[in-house]
């Protein structure tokens, strides 16, 4: 039973005195712009060897759970960056796989074992090539950046998972080590505007071999007929880069397209989507366009979780916005739901911090500004 007793802090309760205990789980450390060689070093590091996400596979995460952050790596094929991973079988990942036709690097969320491909840009990759990639997370934005780490290859908005380790996987023991010299950073911010809004069929299982991902058109060429030096049997020309916006199940996935791709594409690829669209919307030019479409993606999708300013950030793509969209995301998952596990209380608090600095910089109305600043300090003071 708790007694008690006198010390350095006066009278108080024995149970008191073990919760102010200056433990190793509550020293600060850094957790931006340092290497997962450094966080081994301190003992901040997790090992998985048979993540059942990916059967064979090696992971290597940091030691806590964080929220926002970036994860800089060197890709190579068949390998992938993680974040607000839990080790078993929930994880945002960016991945290389030159095994698919002219979708090589995209996003995928798998949340309870079940795969879904969030974004995927259309381009095919060299088997032996690797490439410098990024990982990004801010609130409710996922990023994958690949060769260029100021402008994304490919975005997506998804609300499923809050908080969780981050870190990258291979897919043999032999590889990890030079995985160890990833860095972890702040996420990055500016997005790129798409060319469309569409909803469009689902197909998939949910599995590595089969993730549920967009049905999009096709037309699948052998690249040596087409004169093509691409090492694999099959291109598709009517590939076209995506990003889903919180798809939540069902047979249809919301998805902003853009334009970049891969030189050899048919440019006709984007009129044949929008000819199979349930949906289409124009791609709004401010924040209030973005508010009205956001209400009519709610109606078409009425489980979205996402708010006005993360679809007006994702579609925008303003970094003045981000502080909003971000603000939205701690205020739903801190205060009104208690979504946010496992995070050090030192570093959520650094992390609202930051957000409240970037905010107080923002060039956005003063109301707008005002209405997120007072969501980050309820939660700071929580």
């Amino acid at each position: 039973m708790p007694q008690i007793v006198s010390g350095i802090w006066g009278k108080v309760r024995t149970d008191d005195i073990l919760d102010r205990a200056v433990t190793r789980a509550k020293l600060e450390y850094p957790t931006e712009d340092v290497t997962l060689t450094y966080l081994a070093v301190i003992n901040k590091i997790r090992h998985f060897p048979h993540s059942s996400t990916w059967p064979g596979g090696y992971e290597v995460l940091t030691y806590d759970s964080f929220t926002d952050k970036a994860v800089e790596i060197q890709l190579r094929d068949e390998s992938c960056a993680v974040g607000r991973g839990d080790g078993v079988d929930d994880e945002y990942a960016i991945n290389l796989d030159s095994g698919k036709s002219t979708a090589d690097f995209f996003i995928s969320k798998i949340v309870s074992g079940t795969e879904t491909t969030l974004a995927s840009e259309s381009i095919d990759i060299g088997t032996n090539h690797i490439y410098l990639c990024k990982l990004s997370i801010s609130g409710s934005t996922i990023k994958g950046y690949r060769d260029d780490m100021t402008t994304e290859k490919i975005s997506a908005t998804d609300t499923d998972l809050t908080s969780g380790y981050f870190g990258f996987r291979f897919k043999s023991d032999c590889n990890a080590l030079s995985g160890l010299d990833t860095f972890l950073q702040a996420p990055s911010s500016p997005l790129q505007k798409p060319l469309a809004v569409v909803e469009v069929p689902v197909i998939g299982k949910g599995t590595e071999e089969d993730p549920i991902r967009p049905q999009l058109p096709q037309d699948l060429r052998d690249p040596k007929e087409l004169g093509l030096n691409i090492d694999k049997p099959q291109i598709n020309l009517k590939s076209v880069t995506y990003g889903a916006i919180d798809y939540k199940g069902g047979n249809t996935m919301i998805i902003a397209i853009y334009k970049h791709g891969a030189p050899y594409l048919d440019p006709k690829r984007f009129e044949d989507v929008l000819a199979i669209a349930k949906n289409k919307w124009k791609v709004p030019s401010n924040v209030q366009e973005a508010e009205e479409i956001w209400k009519e993606l709610k109606k078409a999708n009425p489980d979205m979780i996402a708010g006005k300013h993360t679809i007006a950030y994702h579609l925008l793509g303003d970094e003045n916005i981000e502080p909003c969209s971000v603000a939205d995301f701690y205020h739903g998952n801190m205060i009104e739901d208690n979504k946010i596990k496992g995070v050090p209380e030192w570093e959520l608090r650094r992390t609202l911090l930051k957000w409240k600095d970037r905010l107080e910089k923002a060039r956005i109305n003063a109301e707008l500004k005002e209405k997120h600043m007072k969501k980050l300090e309820v939660c700071l003071k929580r």
